[in-house]
């Protein structure tokens, strides 16, 4: 089991993309940071994953949890962290008030 610590501000599909199918500029900076700060690992085993998602937020009460998957979720599979999100077989997706945003990854290999 790996845990990540990111500290950015979650990204939420509707910035990401604002309604259109072609990405942002806050999209493409997000990705870009992230897949500068995550580290150089690969969860083996499997095949699937078992993942924790929690997102400390300045903005709690304004955010929804389900916008913030997405992307940093996206950034895993770019970065090679996990070979493909649809591997994902068990998420738990939490969200916390804090005084700066940060992001919490706890990945595992597991088997159905």
């Amino acid at each position: 089991m790996r845990t990540i610590i990111i500290n950015a501000k979650p990204l939420s599909v509707n910035d990401a993309f604002r309604g259109r199918h072609f990405p942002t500029a806050e999209k493409r900076e997000f990705e870009t940071r992230l897949l500068l700060t995550l580290p150089k690992i690969v969860i083996l085993g499997g095949p699937y994953y078992r993942v924790a998602f929690d997102f400390y937020l300045k903005n709690f009460a304004l955010t929804d949890y389900d916008n913030c998957i997405k992307v940093t979720q996206d950034c895993l599979v770019k970065r090679g962290i996990i070979t493909d999100d649809r591997l994902i077989v068990d998420a738990r997706i939490r969200k916390f008030p804090a005084k700066a945003d940060s992001i919490v990854v706890t990945i595992e290999a597991c088997a159905l």
